[in-house]
């Protein structure tokens, strides 16, 4: 698949809260997300960077212990290995999210 419109996907249930859309390459992992309200990520890291820009609502996200409501238009970049989390409000927030293998 080399093509899409983020808005005309199929999302598909990913986990509890989260449907997504996901494009598998070799080296790179590209999603379009939907995250329900409410939804909360505890926190995690993985060995691989991760990126991404909110598409539409807003999500509280903490990135190596640095927070920051982001909505729509903004980014985030996460390092290799480094924790974070994220909570969603009272509206569900879409993201495109590309996280790099490792």
């Amino acid at each position: 698949m080399g093509f899409f419109n983020w808005q005309q996907v199929a999302l598909q249930s990913f986990r509890p809260g989260i449907r997504s859309y996901a494009v598998l390459g070799e080296k790179a992992i590209l999603a379009v997300m939907e995250i329900a309200p409410g939804f909360e990520d505890p926190g995690h890291a993985h060995p691989g960077e991760q990126c991404g820009l909110v598409l539409e609502g807003e999500v509280e996200m903490e990135v190596a212990g640095e927070g920051k409501r982001l909505g729509a238009g903004d980014g985030y970049f996460i390092p290799a290995q480094a924790h974070h989390r994220f909570r969603v409000g009272l509206a569900p927030v879409k993201v495109l999210d590309v996280t790099v293998k490792a």
